[in-house]
């Protein structure tokens, strides 16, 4: 910046005197700075989050994260990150017993460093798998210690490393088709429906604290798709008019199994519900859960977007019905009881977690731009209101007085302050006009 300069016409004396009075000026600034600096507002979202007890996370990859401005929404907006594709099998464990940590360690690092919790999506899945995995040659009993060492490796790196810091674990997810009956995939082929009972006593044993989920999908266009890339029978997923568990053959699936697991005592603590509603008739969450509590269990939005045709990524309307679907998944999960943890899949369009098709994207609640969308005005707006009401505490009554009356003449303590204070008030005063005056004289005889 420029500086421009002037010169003075003042009188030699005021000079020095508009000196004295601006250190004055400066040193009450000072004071005042050092009973506390004023702390600098946002409108982000987790604060209300914080204030509702919900763990409310974004899914982000390493990459994601590296960059300042994803971080930067991800520290005012949430306070939770979940991993993408970091705890991948073959992300981990590349090689049998070569373990690679870097990837995952940097998605909780972030959190630690922005006073965060984590969850560990996706530890024992369909996909990611490497090589010496799916073309290995095994045994029931030699591929479950696989994946016992896998498990109780991955968890307890993390139980170890950062305890608390990895509250929750998919630690198996998408284990069921379409039509309700299990998914082919090596760990069934060889150990058979047992792996997942193994993958969860694994897990627990890792880390005892931790929340241990089983994570899938059921909304309908997506229960579609996966039919049609598996070559089995369509059958309907859940849709607003068709969100009982009993209408959709997948989660009856689910159900029975995750019964039969809770009844043999096997530690599962909720269900994870993925959500990426691509369709306009999104299921009814609060309506499909209901099977999850009468187990006993709780139940968490895992991954959470609503895609939008790419022309109609700026439709005010479209928009609006996003804000929606955000809105209604949203209330269903603070409304409900068994339900403390919400994540989208991301947080801005910009820069999503896994890249966008041809012909849908823009599901994120923050836009290209980094700017919030209708979507993060809902979500503000609920949480706001969700937050309790701040207490406020009883009137207090004092406590009479029954200290004499100073003697006339003798100081009290509170005079003695107010004293101390007119004393400092003064002598910085005395001291300015002194050294105005000093100058003053200085000027003359020179």
């Amino acid at each position: 910046m420029a500086v421009i300069r002037r010169t003075s016409t003042a009188p030699p004396l005021a000079r020095p005197l508009a000196t004295a009075i601006a250190v004055i000026i400066a040193l009450s600034a000072a004071l005042s700075y050092a009973h506390g600096p004023a702390v600098a507002q946002t409108d982000g979202t987790r604060a209300g989050a914080d204030a509702t007890g919900l763990n409310f996370g974004a899914a982000a990859t390493v990459e994601m994260l590296a960059d300042d401005g994803v971080a930067a929404l991800l520290d005012d907006n949430v306070n939770m990150v979940s991993t993408v594709a970091e705890v991948d099998f073959g992300v981990i464990q590349p090689q049998q017993g070569t373990y690679d940590f870097s990837r995952a360690d940097a998605v909780v690092d972030f959190a630690v460093e922005h006073e965060m919790t984590a969850r560990g999506h996706g530890l024992i899945s369909r996909a990611g798998l490497p090589a010496w995995i799916v073309d290995g040659q095994w045994t029931a009993e030699t591929l479950a210690a696989v994946l016992v060492d896998h498990v109780t490796t991955v968890v307890g790196h993390y139980a170890e490393r950062n305890p608390g810091v990895v509250t929750q674990w998919d630690v198996v997810d998408e284990a069921f088709l379409p039509d309700g009956s299990p998914r082919d995939s090596i760990w069934r082929r060889v150990i058979g429906d047992d792996y997942i009972r193994i993958a969860f006593e694994a897990a627990r044993d890792a880390d005892p604290s931790a929340e241990l989920f089983y994570d899938d999908f059921y909304d309908d266009l997506s229960v579609t798709q996966d039919a049609v890339d598996s070559g089995v029978t369509i059958t309907p997923g859940a849709t607003t008019s068709n969100s009982t568990c009993d209408a959709v053959a997948k989660c009856v699936g689910v159900r029975g199994a995750i019964t039969g697991l809770v009844d043999a005592g096997v530690p599962i603590d909720g269900i994870g519900i993925q959500a990426h509603l691509l369709s306009p008739d999104p299921l009814d969450l609060t309506e499909f859960t209901s099977w999850i509590g009468e187990l006993g269990l709780r139940w968490a939005i895992t991954e959470f977007d609503v895609p939008l045709p790419l022309t109609e990524t700026a439709n005010p309307e479209s928009l609006a019905y996003q804000a929606g679907a955000y809105a209604t998944a949203l209330s269903a999960c603070v409304d409900a009881p068994g339900c403390d943890t919400f994540v989208t899949w991301g947080i801005t369009d910009r820069v999503p977690p896994v890249a966008s098709d041809d012909a849908f994207g823009g599901g994120l609640w923050f836009d290209g731009s980094d700017a919030r969308k209708p979507a993060g005005d809902a979500i503000a707006e609920i949480l706001e209101a969700a937050a309790p009401a701040p207490t406020t505490s009883p009137p207090v009554t004092a406590e009479p007085d029954t200290t004499p009356p100073p003697t006339v003449g003798q100081p009290t303590d509170s005079d003695e302050g107010s004293s101390a204070a007119v004393a400092v008030v003064i002598g910085l005063a005395a001291l300015a006009v002194f050294s105005a005056v000093l100058i003053l004289v200085r000027g003359r005889r020179s």
